[in-house]
């Protein structure tokens, strides 16, 4: 498996991989698309990393949090489901973690449902050493709240 940073040739795999997934409608996709164009203009501290295993297996995405004191948020962790439960997504979370050590990161969140289907999210962010910290009721919608999970970044 190689893990690297996102390059626009990896833009409509990416975006191709989220629809198929139907977690994203057109507007959530052109969200991702916005957000991948400003990361590769160069104009960002956000990080995107992709993992290649024949083929894209999957995405990383993380982004400073504002008015914090280098806190970063891992907005997305998404691993194609034929590459999942083989180590990718712990692959990404560790390049993630890496280069958040350089960038002296203290503290890591990831926010995720507390729906049923997000079950196996929640148990693989705990087994990654994070703490479910919070939760914030009705938050995606009227009985889907969501849970803040973080981990402690310690200095190099």
């Amino acid at each position: 498996m190689f893990i690297r940073p996102v390059e626009s040739s990896d833009v409509g795999p990416l975006l191709n991989m989220l629809k198929v997934s139907g977690q994203f409608d057109e507007e959530g996709l052109m969200h991702v698309r916005g957000m991948l164009e400003n990361y590769l203009s160069g104009n960002s501290e956000e990080l995107w990393f992709s993992a290649e295993q024949q083929g894209l297996a999957g995405i990383a995405y993380c982004a400073p949090e504002i008015m914090t004191n280098n806190v970063w948020n891992l907005l997305m962790l998404w691993i194609n489901p034929s590459h999942q439960r083989q180590g990718v997504g712990q692959a990404l979370i560790n390049k993630v973690e890496n280069e958040l050590r350089h960038k002296h990161a203290r503290l890591l969140l990831v926010e995720t449902s507390s729906q049923i289907e997000f079950s196996a999210a929640r148990a693989f962010y705990s087994k990654q050493g994070f703490i479910n910290e919070a939760r914030i009721g009705n938050y995606y919608a009227i009985d889907e709240d969501k849970l803040i999970f973080t981990k402690n970044m310690p200095p190099q």
